[in-house]
């Protein structure tokens, strides 16, 4: 057999065999999760250090992508097969024409977000004419709409510079903007810095900011057993938590990259959920998931960045289904 014969066998059976090989990776063990940094997803990496993914028969592997829109771009793709981001911001794309289902929640937000500003500014009101760094299409950007729809302003009465949380932070702090829309640690970097102060946090927006996972529609379909091990396997992870608080401090420290005493300092503002809080979230046809992707749904439809209201029983449904 000469060698042209040969490729054109091996590239035939090749794609004959691609797809379906393919396919029987992703089923029995192989998911790839994309994630920003923060630390309301430590748990995802305590459930793959401690071996709970893998006694349920999935090979989980966890990438770093900051921004939430190249994350679901790529799992559009099909590069990636789940997202971590917010509900609202699910419930943005979900309503612009992603095909999308929630799987579980994964923590709230109670002090973790929020906008800084200089001294100066006292209340969100006075952030008008004002730079401020916000990540547009993300769940700062709804925190930033939320906070200056209750002040009487919209987004077009500042000057919001378009940077990823971590950047509009580190932008803050250096002085070059007036205001930021982050998360920790920069906002104890900048109400620490002489000329800065935290504006508002979650604190006072309970509910507002709820970090779950999510998947492609037809993908979730066809993996929904490896889903349910998933889901299960995740929250043996936020029972180690609990257990042991000193080593889960130190994998998802070391994970994400800062210091035990950082990350040990800001877990107070974050409500990481167990597997009833997560059942209650979805829990009947009046859920919180529900209202809350309602409410975002309706909000980014009334300032315009949203085409239509997302399909609420088709991106919380499975959810549902997964937490029972």
């Amino acid at each position: 057999m000469n060698a042209i014969t040969r490729l054109a066998i091996a590239s035939a059976v090749a794609i004959t065999l691609s797809p379906v090989a393919g396919s029987y990776a992703n089923a029995a063990q192989k998911l790839t999760i994309a994630h920003s940094t923060w630390i309301g997803y430590g748990a995802l990496y305590i459930a793959k250090e401690k071996g709970f993914f893998e006694k349920a028969g999935l090979d989980v592997d966890l990438k770093i992508i900051e921004a939430s829109s190249d994350a679901l771009a790529a799992m559009q793709g099909g590069q990636i097969d789940v997202v971590a981001s917010t509900v609202d911001n699910f419930s943005l794309f979900a309503g612009n024409g992603a095909d999308l289902s929630l799987l579980l929640t994964l923590d709230e937000s109670s002090g973790g977000d929020g906008i800084v500003a200089k001294k100066d500014i006292a209340t969100v009101a006075d952030l008008k004419g004002r730079t401020v760094g916000v990540q547009k299409g993300s769940v700062s950007q709804f925190l930033l709409s939320q906070a200056l729809d209750k002040a009487g302003l919209t987004i077009d009465d500042i000057k919001a510079i378009d940077m990823k949380s971590g950047d509009a932070g580190a932008a803050f702090v250096a002085g070059s903007i007036d205001a930021a829309v982050t998360w920790q640690p920069w906002l104890g970097k900048a109400a620490a810095s002489n000329s800065g102060k935290v504006l508002i946090d979650t604190k006072s927006m309970p509910g507002l900011i709820v970090d779950a996972l999510a998947t492609r529609t037809d993908f979730a379909k066809e993996h929904t057993g490896d889903f349910k091990a998933f889901v299960k396997a995740y929250f043996e992870g936020v029972d180690f938590m609990k257990d042991d608080p000193e080593a889960a401090n130190e994998i998802i420290a070391r994970n994400l990259k800062m210091s035990k005493e950082t990350l040990e300092g800001n877990l107070s503002d974050v409500r990481f959920f167990t597997a009833k809080d997560n059942a209650d979230f979805f829990a009947g046809t009046d859920s919180p998931a529900s209202k809350l992707v309602t409410n975002a749904g309706e909000f980014y439809h009334r300032i315009g960045v949203l085409r239509g209201t997302p399909d609420v029983g088709k991106l919380v449904g499975l959810a549902s289904e997964l937490a029972n």
